[in-house]
């Protein structure tokens, strides 16, 4: 099924009221996920996590449903799962009556958005997420890297705090108090080190071995920019918020652009939350395991609403709330 099966008309995509739809990143992936949407619409589930294997020449649905978690945790089985059941996700949205004013998407869920909207077909989009996971996997065994967490300061106390330590950069800004860096592994436990003595709330290492969003991700930058040139591209029929600008982008260009840049660039997750609330919305729709984005949306703007749903049952329940 090609993305244009899923996506929505600009006529419906302009309504006022309707949610943005907000695709999760790596991180959200937990083992069991897309049991229910498997039970409820086993077809379905065949159909996009079919797609994932066959990119990914790996067993993802197994692993989605089983685990074992580290398994799962993997680059290269992470993203392509949780492409698969976000899209999924969406096409069952689309069957109960929802629809997406905007979309957005974190780190690897803006590929997710991009497919939904009409920017790429699902087959060339699921090929793609599937190269970026093992290009990151590559790049996580030959560079190793690692991420941090830290909270309770603001990005201008942490800004000098990475001048000081070196080779960190910002790499997620998921709230005006909840800044993830990335950077070599000595240099992100000095920044760990700094964060506390300054009095962060939290600050500690995250469980990867990459420094994502970081110039280390550069040779993955380069890999997929020549993979995204062979693609077909066409103006998204929803508008999708960026990533690495946190601005609305309306073009196959722009789109394309958006997607390149976010791979070494840092995550902006606050701009892209009120760039949505600036143009209107007021319910975020999370599609996917979890409720990562939910949480972190809200602590940003605490007027919107925020839903998640990883299962038909649960959208036919959000559609009746939002009716």
């Amino acid at each position: 099924m090609g993305a244009e099966d899923v996506a929505l008309s600009d006529s419906v995509a302009s309504r006022m009221g309707q949610p943005a739809f907000v695709f999760p990143g790596q991180g959200s992936q937990r083992p069991g996920m897309g049991a229910e949407l498997r039970d409820e619409r086993p077809a379905l589930f065949e159909r996009y996590f079919g797609l994932a294997e066959e990119a990914a020449g790996l067993p993802i649905s197994r692993l989605a449903l089983e685990g074992p978690e580290d398994e799962l945790t993997a680059t290269a089985v992470a993203q392509p799962a949780l492409f698969a059941l976000s899209l999924a996700l969406a096409e069952v949205a689309a069957e109960v009556g929802l629809a997406a004013a905007f979309v957005a998407g974190h780190s690897l869920g803006e590929y997710t958005a991009a497919v939904y909207a009409g920017a790429l077909s699902v087959e060339d989009g699921m090929a793609l997420v599937a190269r970026r996971g093992r290009l990151m996997a590559d790049v996580q065994a030959s560079s190793p890297g690692t991420m941090a967490a830290i909270m309770g300061l603001d990005l201008e106390v942490v800004e000098q705090l990475l001048a000081e330590a070196g080779e960190v950069e910002v790499a997620n800004l998921n709230g005006p108090l909840q800044i993830v860096v990335s950077g070599e592994v000595g240099a992100v436990d000095r920044v760990v080190e700094l964060a506390n003595e300054a009095g962060a709330r939290q600050a500690r290492r995250l469980p990867v071995g990459a420094a994502f969003h970081s110039r280390m991700m550069e040779p993955v930058q380069r890999e997929l920019a020549l993979a995204m040139d062979a693609l077909q591209w066409r103006d998204p029929r929803v508008p999708l918020v960026s990533n690495a600008s946190g601005e609305v982008v309306k073009t196959a260009a722009e789109v394309r652009r958006a997607l390149v840049d976010q791979i070494a660039s840092a995550v902006q997750w606050v701009r892209c939350v009120k760039t949505l609330s600036a143009n209107g919305v007021s319910t975020f729709l999370e599609l996917g395991p979890g409720r990562v984005l939910s949480g972190l949306t809200r602590r940003i703007d605490r007027s919107v609403e925020t839903v998640s749903a990883d299962s038909e049952a649960k959208l036919k329940e959000v559609r009746l709330t939002l009716a």
